[in-house]
Order: C-alpha cells, then sequence, then structure tokens
C-alpha cells in the first residue's frame, strides 16, 4: 500500500467529524470516498494530506509515519473544490507556484509548466489571466498545478462540484484518462454516486465519520453490507418480510405483505442472529411486470411513471409501500394494475428488521431506527 489511515479520529469541539476510521490506498488506484454531505469525507481528504492533524491515530506513506508532517513535507498534489486559484497571478505563475516553493531552477520552470497545462489541453494559456477563464478551464489550471510537481498521490475534494452538467461528465472522463495515463495514485472525494461510479477502482462509502464498505462500483451495488449502503448506492426499494424460512446454500424464502413468498433472499445481518422478518431491498431493475396474477405476485397500481432514455421508470404503489420498477416503454399506464414477480437471477437482500403496521422499522449499525418502506437512495 502507499498510503495508510489507522484508526484515525478527528474532533471538532464535542462533534467527532472522523471516529477510528482505517483505509488503505493502493499504489496506482483511483479511490473514492463517497458519502452525504457532512459525513467527514474530506476531513479524512485533509488528515491524508496534512491540512488536518489527528487526535488519534496514524497516517503512513510508503510505510512511513508522516502524521505529523505538514502538507509541504509530504509533497502530495491537491485539488480543492474552490480550485483556489491566485486570482492576482496569471495562469503561468499558479502552475509554476508549487514549483517555485520546491526550488526548482528558473530554466526548469518554464518547460515542466508547459508540460502540465498541455496535459489538461490547455497549451498556451500561460499569459491568461485566470479570472478571464471559464470555470472548466480554472478546474483545469488546479488540476495543472497539482500535477506539475509530480506528487505521489493526487487528492481531490470535489472539484467538479462547480461544473454545469455536460461539462462535469466530459471533465471526469478526461480526469480518468490523464490519472491512468500518468500511473498516479488519486483519492477522489464526491458526494456524487454517478461520479464515483465513472472514476473508481475502488468506492469507501462514508457514515457519520466512519467507512460502511469499501470495494468495486459493482460490488458495493450487487453485495452491500449493510442497508446504509444499500440504500446510498444506486436505488432501491424496501418491503417489509413478515416470516422467514431457509433453502438451503445460505437462502431464504421470505413472506410478503399479503402472505406470498419469494426465494433467493440472502441474509446481510449478523452472523450469530438469524432472521425471523426483516427488510428486503429491491433494485429497481431486478423486478419486472407479468402479464397477469401468478403465484407469488405483488399487485398493485401504477402511480407515476417517467421516461429514462432506453427504458422507462415505473412507481407502483402496492397497499401502503412504494415499489420502484425499470422497464421497457410499453408497460402499463398510470392508473392501470400491476403484477410484480423478481427477476430471473435477482438479488435480493434482507437486513434486519421489525414489523410495525403496514410498514417497519428497523435498528441502525449506530443504534439509530428508520422508516421502511419505499423507495431510497
Amino acid at each position: 500500500m502507499i498510503l495508510e489511515l489507522e484508526r484515525v479520529t478527528r474532533r471538532f469541539g464535542s462533534v467527532t467529524a472522523v471516529r477510528e476510521l482505517d483505509l488503505a490506498v493502493q499504489p496506482g488506484e483511483f479511490l473514492t470516498l463517497l458519502g452525504p454531505s457532512g459525513c467527514g469525507k474530506t476531513t479524512v481528504l485533509r488528515l491524508m494530506a496534512g491540512f488536518e492533524q489527528p487526535d488519534g491515530g496514524r497516517v503512513h506513506f510508503q510505510g512511513s509515519d508522516v502524521t505529523r508532517q505538514t502538507p509541504q513535507q509530504r509533497g502530495f498534489g491537491m485539488v480543492f473544490q474552490s480550485y483556489a486559484l491566485f486570482p492576482h497571478l496569471n495562469v503561468f505563475e499558479n502552475v509554476a507556484f508549487g514549483l517555485r516553493t520546491r526550488g526548482v531552477a528558473r530554466a526548469e520552470l518554464r518547460p515542466a509548466v508547459a508540460e502540465a497545462l498541455a496535459r489538461v489541453d490547455l497549451p498556451g494559456y500561460g499569459d491568461r489571466a485566470v479570472q478571464a477563464l471559464s470555470g472548466g478551464q480554472q478546474q483545469r489550471v488546479a488540476l495543472a498545478r497539482a500535477l506539475a510537481i509530480r506528487p505521489p498521490i493526487l487528492l481531490l475534494d470535489e472539484p467538479l462540484s462547480n461544473l454545469d452538467q455536460a461539462l462535469r461528465v466530459q471533465t471526469r472522463t478526461e480526469l480518468r484518462k490523464l490519472v491512468m495515463e500518468l500511473g498516479i495514485t488519486a483519492v477522489f472525494v464526491t458526494h456524487d454516486q454517478e461520479e464515483a461510479f465513472d472514476l473508481s477502482d475502488r468506492i469507501a462509502v462514508m457514515e457519520a465519520g466512519e467507512i460502511r464498505q469499501v470495494g468495486s462500483p459493482a460490488s458495493l451495488y450487487r453485495e452491500p453490507k449493510n442497508r446504509f449502503v444499500a440504500g446510498f448506492v444506486g436505488r432501491a426499494s424496501t418491503i417489509p418480510v413478515r416470516s422467514v424460512r431457509p433453502e438451503g446454500e445460505g437462502y431464504l424464502a421470505v413472506q410478503l405483505p399479503g402472505g406470498h413468498w419469494w426465494s433467493g433472499a440472502v441474509w446481510r445481518g449478523p452472523a450469530d442472529r438469524p432472521p425471523s422478518e426483516g427488510v428486503l431491498m429491491v433494485r429497481p431493475e431486478e423486478l419486472h411486470f407479468v402479464s397477469a396474477h401468478q403465484d407469488g405476485t405483488l399487485t398493485g397500481q401504477i402511480r407515476d411513471r417517467r421516461f429514462q432514455g432506453a427504458l422507462t421508470s415505473y412507481r407502483v404503489q402496492v397497499g401502503s409501500i412504494e415499489v420502484e420498477v425499470v422497464g421497457p416503454h410499453d408497460g402499463p399506464q398510470v392508473g392501470q394494475p400491476a403484477h410484480l414477480l423478481p427477476t430471473p437471477g435477482a438479488r435480493l437482500h434482507l437486513f434486519p428488521g421489525v414489523q410495525n403496521g403496514d410498514g417497519a422499522r428497523w435498528g441502525g449499525d449506530d443504534g439509530t431506527s428508520q422508516e421502511a418502506g419505499g423507495v431510497s437512495e
């Protein structure tokens, strides 16, 4: 590993922003810290860079303890959300700033800046004022400044959040390509799961100062280890389960509202607490419409439908719960009845839960409780 956080804690007064966090970054990988606002992901990035000092734990870089080293001593590249460009300096001087502080000789300065600007597709922009640049161009200058020093690790704090949607998509594609070409290790912070999926080799999903799961985008989506990851990564419907019975090979059959049974659910709770009931998480693409009532179907009414390009998204009211389905454009219309079954090979995840009328309540990993019986994202 190239960078490791070992039981790192950071407090701000009475608030614990990061709690005994362990994380290892592998050489050459693009790792993203993903989570909602206030989860501590930017604090983790600043702890990596040296802008924050931990109240407990250690930061290791290439096997050495760098916990008390300054950002300058660590020598990582950093791109901030606000870009942090110097308005009184032109593009050349902004990119050259880190090189000058490192004592790079004047003869080497100009070619190094030119190379960095060329890498971000801004050749010949050195004499321009940063205020005269578009937001996307300013973001590229900030990236060029970080790359000019040839850092061992590139740290990026939501650098695309100030760009419009089309430019964000274009820029993140270029960023991923650039990082791969350079073979650089990158740690990226975002609350946007689409951005994280598009860029990352691995993603660390954070909540309340802790990492809930680390894995590839596919593994997080298909095999969430806990309810928070299941709800935050992608879209899912949650359905209360009234009874559970084993099926063999680690799978469960679950009884849904109305008495219907579905097969093939996987328990995602504590291994020493076998389930008797719970909350079933189902992705929209893992349900499909059947033409008439069949054994095991959930029957409801189409509440809404939305065109989404290749597919249409349907919201189906089933008793007191709402279920989302994505399917072909010729599905049922609003107000019409709908009959649902899991698609063949669907991944059904059962999480701990307690019955509460037609919906459900269940205990969170941190002792909190939340309502179930609807669509989450």
